[in-house]
C-alpha cells in the first residue's frame, strides 16, 4: 500500500494560500496478471505520461483516469462513513480522443476526468480550481443535495459561474439512501461537450445488488466535436442555424452533428482486459452532449441491473439504449470461448436532425479474457430493437425495492418548442417551456434572490419558477411539440414515471401507472409525445429541470422548482458563495 499526498484548501478564496496536505491512497489491483494502479485523487503537481493516442506525442498533456477503467477491488464498502478530499484543477489541454487535435477542457488534465468513489453517507469535498480563461461550475449529477441546495453547482441558479484565476470548495454529504452510478460535469453553458466530465460511483452494503458481483467496470459513451463547442453554439443560436439548417424558420433547433463518438475517452482503441469466469458490473454512463447510444458486446448477454442509481429487478438483454446523462449498470459474465469480443457503443444518428456523412456511427471497443487480445470477430449479435430514440421499455425497469408514489395534490403541464425569435441582436433560434426561454442570471442566481426576498413567486421574463411553500406531490405533463426526443433531468429530486405516449396528454385518458413505476432521475421524453412523472417537493432550494442535450439546455429547455422557500432561509450559504457573485462583472460565461 503505498499513499499520494494531495494539497487541498479549505475555501475558495482566488490564490492557493492555506493549502495543506491530505493523505490519498493508491491502491494497487490485478489486472490479467499484471499489477496496474487506480489513482483516486491526483495531485496537482503530478505528470502521468499515459497517452490516448493523440497525433502529436509532443502535445500529449492529457491522460487517461485509467488505461482499463477497472475500478478499486480493494475499497471497502462500509456503513462506516469518512470525508474524502479531491482537488480538480479545471484548464485547457491539447488532445486528439478521436485523431482530430483541437483545443479541449481537461480536469486535473484528464479525459474522462478522475474517478471520484465513496459510501453512502460520506462527506464529499472537492475544491475546483479554474484556469479557464472563463467562468465555471461542476454539477453533481444526481445527488439530491438535501439542505446543500448551494453546492448543486448550477450555474444562475445556486451559484455564479468561479471567475477564472479563483476557485470553489464544494462539500456536501452523499445521502445515506443513495447508491449506484452518477458522474459530475460543466454546468456552465455547453461546457462539458469539451470535455468537463468525470464518474461519481457511490458504493453501499445496503445496495441490493451489493456482493452478487465480482468486480466494476466503467464504461464511459460520449459523442464529440472536433471544434470548440462555443463556436458551434453561436451557429446554432443564429437565425440561419447549423450551415443554413434552419432553412427560415422551418427546421428549428436542427442540432450540429457530432464528428465521432468515444468509449471512454477514445473513438477506437479503449480495451478492457477481464478475467475468465467472472461477473462483472459494467457501469454505462452516457456523457454525451446530444447522442442516445445503442450499447451491446458481442455475443454475451446483458443483465440490467440498475437504472440511474435505482436497482432493478435483473432483465436480460442483448442491447441497451442509453440517452444523454442517463446511466446503467448491467452484469456480464466472462463465460463464453477464451478470446476478444466488440464492445459496441452505436450512435443512434436516426435522432439526429442533420446528418454528417463523414461521422461512423458504430464505436468499438475490445473486451478481451482468457487469452492474449486479438482482432475481434464481428459478429454483432443483438436484439433487433429499433432506433426510436426512447429508453428501455418501462415494464423492464421495476425498482427492486417497490416503492408506490402517494397521491398527487398538485399538477404542472409544461409544453416545450422551439421557435424563431426577433431578439435586440436579431433573430435567434430558441427553446421554450411554456412561454419562457431560459436565460442564466451568471450575477444574481435565483437562488440568492430567494435567500434575500424571502417567499418570492416573481422572476425576470426569462425565468420560469413554480414556487410552493408547502410539501407538494406534482404530477409533472410535459408535452412535447418538436419531432426529437429529448432527455431531461430533475435536479435534488428522484422521481416516479407515471407514463408516456404519443400526441398529447388527455387527463383521464392517457394511462398512468402507480404500482412501483420506475424511478429516476433523467428520463426519456418522446417525439411529438407527452410524459408524466410525479415528485416531491421536499427538498428546500431551487432545483433546475431542463432537456440534457447541451445545446438545448444552452438555447433555454429549462426552468425551476423552488422547494419551501421558507426553509430556503435557514441554508447555511457559504460566504465565498455571495462573494464570487459579486465579483461577476456580467458575461463572465453565456448562459
Amino acid at each position: 500500500m503505498s499513499t499520494l499526498l494531495s494539497l487541498s484548501k479549505e475555501g475558495s478564496s482566488g490564490d492557493h494560500e492555506g493549502l495543506t496536505l491530505k493523505e490519498t491512497r493508491i491502491t494497487p489491483i490485478r489486472r490479467s496478471g499484471s499489477w496496474t494502479c487506480v489513482v483516486v485523487v491526483l495531485a496537482l503537481a503530478l505528470g502521468l505520461g499515459l497517452g490516448l493516442g493523440l497525433k502529436k506525442t509532443s502535445n500529449t498533456n492529457y491522460v487517461t483516469t485509467n488505461s482499463s477503467f477497472l475500478l478499486d477491488q480493494n475499497f471497502v464498502v462500509t456503513n462506516i462513513t469518512t470525508t474524502r478530499y479531491y482537488e480538480f484543477v479545471i484548464s485547457e489541454a491539447t488532445g486528439s480522443p478521436d485523431g482530430f487535435e483541437r483545443t479541449m477542457l481537461v480536469v486535473n488534465n484528464q479525459f474522462p476526468g478522475p474517478l471520484i468513489e465513496v459510501n453512502s453517507g460520506d462527506e464529499l469535498v472537492v475544491n475546483v480550481f479554474n484556469q479557464l480563461p472563463n467562468g465555471t461550475t461542476i454539477h453533481w449529477h444526481g445527488q439530491l443535495q438535501n439542505g446543500t441546495n448551494y453546492m448543486d453547482g448550477t450555474n444562475g441558479i445556486t451559484q455564479c459561474p468561479i471567475p477564472p484565476g479563483m476557485n470553489f470548495t464544494y462539500r456536501f454529504t452523499i445521502d445515506p439512501s443513495q447508491y449506484g452510478t452518477f458522474w459530475y460535469h460543466a454546468h456552465a453553458s455547453t461546457q462539458y461537450t469539451d470535455g468537463i466530465y468525470g464518474p461519481l460511483v457511490i458504493h453501499s452494503p445496503s445496495e441490493p445488488i451489493f456482493g452478487q458481483y465480482d468486480r466494476d467496470v466503467l464504461v464511459i459513451l460520449s459523442d464529440w466535436y472536433d471544434v470548440m463547442s462555443s463556436g458551434l453554439l453561436t451557429q446554432y443560436l443564429g437565425s440561419a442555424g447549423i450551415d443554413g439548417s434552419n432553412y427560415g424558420g422551418v427546421n428549428p433547433g436542427a442540432e450540429p452533428p457530432p464528428d465521432s463518438g468515444l468509449i471512454n475517452g477514445k473513438m477506437n482503441g479503449s480495451s478492457f482486459d477481464l478475467e475468465p469466469n467472472l461477473s462483472y458490473r459494467l457501469r454505462l454512463i452516457n456523457m454525451g452532449t446530444l447522442t442516445e447510444f445503442m450499447f451491446s458486446v458481442d455475443s454475451h448477454v446483458l443483465s440490467v441491473v440498475e437504472a440511474d442509481g435505482i436497482s432493478l429487478e435483473p432483465v436480460n438483454v442483448h442491447r441497451v439504449p442509453i440517452h444523454v446523462a442517463q446511466r446503467y449498470s448491467v452484469i456480464l459474465t466472462t463465460n463464453q470461448t477464451a478470446g476478444s469480443y466488440n464492445v459496441r457503443g452505436e450512435m443512434q444518428s436516426s435522432c439526429y436532425k442533420l446528418s454528417n456523412p463523414n461521422l461512423n456511427t458504430m464505436v468499438l471497443a475490445t473486451m478481451t479474457y482468457g487469452a492474449s487480445p486479438t482482432t475481434p470477430n464481428t459478429q454483432d449479435w443483438s436484439d433487433a430493437i429499433p432506433a426510436l430514440c426512447l429508453d428501455l421499455n418501462s415494464t423492464m425497469i421495476v425498482p427492486q425495492i417497490a416503492m408506490d408514489p402517494p397521491n398527487s395534490t398538485d399538477v404542472v403541464q409544461i409544453f416545450m418548442s422551439f421557435q424563431q425569435t426577433t431578439q435586440s441582436g436579431g433573430t435567434q433560434t430558441l427553446a421554450f417551456m411554456n412561454s419562457t426561454s431560459w436565460l442564466a442570471d451568471t450575477t444574481n442566481p435565483t437562488l440568492l434572490q430567494m435567500s434575500k426576498a424571502g417567499i418570492q413567486t416573481t422572476f425576470d421574463s426569462n425565468q420560469l419558477v413554480v414556487v410552493n411553500d408547502d410539501i407538494t406531490v406534482f404530477d409533472l405533463i410535459l408535452n412535447n411539440y418538436d419531432d426529437a426526443s429529448h432527455p431531461f433531468h430533475l435536479h435534488g429530486h428522484v422521481f416516479w414515471i407515471l407514463g408516456e405516449g404519443d400526441g398529447s396528454y388527455i387527463s383521464g385518458v392517457s394511462q398512468l401507472n402507480t404500482t412501483n413505476p420506475p424511478r429516476r432521475d433523467t428520463l426519456t421524453l418522446p417525439g411529438f409525445g407527452w410524459i408524466v412523472i410525479r415528485f416531491i417537493t421536499d427538498n428546500p432550494g431551487l432545483w433546475a429541470f431542463h432537456c440534457h442535450i447541451g445545446w438545448h439546455m444552452a438555447a433555454g429547455l429549462l426552468m425551476q422548482f423552488a422547494d419551501l422557500p421558507s426553509q430556503i432561509q435557514q441554508l447555511q450559504i457559504p460566504s465565498y458563495l455571495s462573494d464570487q457573485c459579486a465579483q461577476q462583472s456580467g458575461g463572465v460565461v453565456a448562459n
